[in-house]
């Protein structure tokens, strides 16, 4: 046996996986030499901690809460900033609000690693309070989406007095409506290949090969449907571009975190039944109680409608909206669509800014700058 395919022998699953994340960022730094690479707004960090760092995009007019955006911490924080005119954070700058986005970065390892207690309580609750300190406020809106949305939503139990108003973006939190897709993940031969390396982060590539095997018509078919749709289009197509580029930045995820999500959240539905305790304190979506803005793809198959409003219906926010989403072409996986779809730039941002300054009693701010166009008008309707 030569010593490479000794090597090869010994490596274990997460050693593959490792690999794997290598390879797919070489693909991803191709499309950054086509062109296709993301094209963020200029931000500063303004605090680091392991784990994360946050962005700070500007402080805004001060006339409402700075917000908050929390990504999934599975893939890179840019989605969010994907370009100019596919940007959440540019149109919130644009309505004169204040932007801090938290970048999640490689977990530590080893004992330090954190799980999902530390995620959706001082990780986060550090960052409100730098942006305290900074902007001096007292409350802050969080955004999140996916995994983010469901840290969001647990920090707003949790921290319930820190938090102005809280919009989740295909959030999947009552995951009684999930069975399907949770047999999957649960049943999958590669969860049962890990080895009990309880201090060592898992690659982003394995964690997207579990879920992308769970709802394969979202990962594998939608993207080349996508494709097809968005040839035509030369906008659209570099927007699915710079979405494929981004699915091929892989983030490690911390092994407790993981282990903890699946456990307690996924198979569990723990913060639904009132059973999650976090850093003491027992949560559940009653102690939600800033008011609440929740969008759901009715036709969603990776978070069904139901996950979305069982937790929209039993939160204790007095105020609540509930914004449906049919999709757009150009988005390569309808996950993501809410951030960059270009309908979703036109129909819902416009619309979740003009709620925040409803809660704020402010006139709404006029844009300042060019919006983004909506180049299929008519691919989405919002309700």
């Amino acid at each position: 046996m030569t010593r490479a395919s000794e090597r090869m022998a010994s490596m274990t699953t997460l050693d593959w996986f490792d690999s794997i994340d290598r390879l797919r960022q070489r693909a991803g730094n191709a499309l950054d030499l086509a062109g296709f690479g993301p094209l963020p707004t200029p931000s500063r960090v303004v605090f680091g901690a392991p784990g994360l760092r946050l962005r700070c995009y500007g402080a805004g007019t001060g006339r409402r809460p700075p917000l908050l955006i929390v990504p999934a911490p599975i893939k890179r924080w840019y989605i969010w900033d994907l370009a100019p005119e596919r940007s959440v954070v540019r149109q919130a700058l644009a309505r004169g609000f204040g932007v801090y986005l938290i970048e999640w970065t490689d977990p530590p390892g080893g004992a330090a690693m954190p799980g999902l207690a530390d995620y959706a309580g001082p990780m986060i609750d550090a960052c409100v309070r730098v942006i305290q300190h900074l902007s001096a406020c007292v409350q802050v809106s969080l955004f999140g989406h996916s995994l983010g949305g469901i840290l969001a939503a647990l920090h707003g139990a949790w921290r319930p007095e820190h938090v102005a108003a809280l919009a989740l973006f295909d959030a999947p939190i009552n995951f009684d409506g999930m069975a399907p897709v949770l047999r999957r993940v649960l049943a999958n031969i590669l969860l049962a290949a890990l080895p009990s390396e309880p201090g060592r982060p898992l690659a982003g590539s394995l964690l997207s090969a579990i879920f992308a095997n769970a709802a394969p018509g979202a990962f594998y078919l939608a993207p080349a449907v996508d494709a097809a749709a968005s040839a035509p289009f030369p906008g659209l197509l570099a927007t699915h571009l710079r979405v494929q580029r981004w699915t091929l930045d892989e983030l490690p995820m911390a092994r407790a975190l993981f282990d903890e999500s699946v456990g307690l959240l996924f198979a569990q539905n723990s913060f639904m039944r009132g059973d999650l305790v976090l850093n003491g304190k027992r949560l559940d979506p009653g102690q939600v109680r800033a008011p609440l803005l929740s969008l759901y793809r009715p036709l969603s198959a990776l978070a069904p409608p139901d996950t979305v409003l069982g937790f929209h219906d039993a939160a204790g926010s007095a105020h609540k909206v509930l914004l449906p989403y049919l999709g757009d072409v150009g988005v390569a996986i309808g996950h993501v669509g809410p951030l960059v779809g270009s309908s979703a730039h036109v129909l819902v941002w416009p619309r979740v800014f003009g709620w925040l300054d409803q809660l704020a009693g402010t006139a709404p701010a006029r844009p300042r700058g060019r919006m983004p166009g909506h180049p299929l008008a008519g691919l989405s309707i919002i309700v």
